[in-house]
């Protein structure tokens, strides 16, 4: 399957692809790829005969099953007997440079280090990811912070050394500019890393959907399907 063709929808299996993980089905119109980090599948298909094949193809194992589109709904829960319970947009930058950094007078952005693991988690508001187990790799992979002073006002990170997210700001510091920069940074990490800076989005969630578009990211036009078992 040819995820070239839409980038931003598939730039998780791009990453996938690009980190040679697994490939459980593939043909001309699916593919079927899971991610050994934190064992999701990542499926899509243009049809439902492939995705039927593809489907049955797919491990017993698996943390989630993330697929680009309904075709394989009816199959996934015919056999592992669960639902879509999560649609969430793709956000990408697509730029070959780097974004510019730019930080509002009196403010500097720097690394955390382990010291501010248990900030970060009195800050974030994602309950689902928010204990040690889940963010201290993501502070080890790189979670950036921006500092008025010594005060840690917000920040930002990578999930799983996939998607950016993480993104908090203290609700005192917001609507300065806090979250593009930290965004920008985030990005520019991801593409020194030969990653592909690419984000989730929860549908409904319109302001986190403007902020990427604000800060000069692509979001994608159609959602993708979670299936936790």
């Amino acid at each position: 399957m040819d995820l070239e063709k839409n980038i931003v929808l598939y730039a998780d299996m791009l990453e996938c692809e690009r980190k040679n993980q697994p490939i459980y089905y593939e043909d001309e119109h699916a593919l079927c790829i899971q991610d050994t980090y934190n064992q999701m599948l990542y499926c899509a298909s243009d049809n439902k005969k492939s995705a039927k094949r593809m489907v049955e193809a797919m491990p017993e194992s698996f943390s989630m099953i993330v697929a680009h589109d309904m075709y394989t709904d009816q199959y996934i829960k015919e056999r592992f007997h669960i639902a879509c319970t999560l649609e969430c947009y793709h956000t990408m930058y697509i730029g070959k440079e780097k974004p510019v950094v730019i930080l509002p007078e009196g403010y500097t952005m720097r690394l955390l280090d382990e010291h501010y693991l248990p900030e970060v988690m009195s800050l974030y508001s994602m309950e689902d990811c928010n204990d040690e187990a889940y963010l201290r790799p993501c502070l080890e992979d790189g979670m950036a912070g921006v500092f008025q002073n010594d005060i840690l006002c917000g920040f930002m990170g990578v999930h799983e050394k996939s998607s950016m997210g993480i993104l908090e700001i203290k609700p005192e510091y917001r609507r300065q500019g806090l979250a593009v920069a930290l965004i920008h940074q985030i990005v520019g990490m991801q593409m020194d890393r030969g990653r592909i800076p690419y984000g989730e989005i929860v549908k409904d969630n319109i302001a986190s959907i403007k902020l990427q578009e604000k800060a000069g990211l692509v979001v994608s036009k159609e959602l993708t399907y979670w299936y936790f078992p």
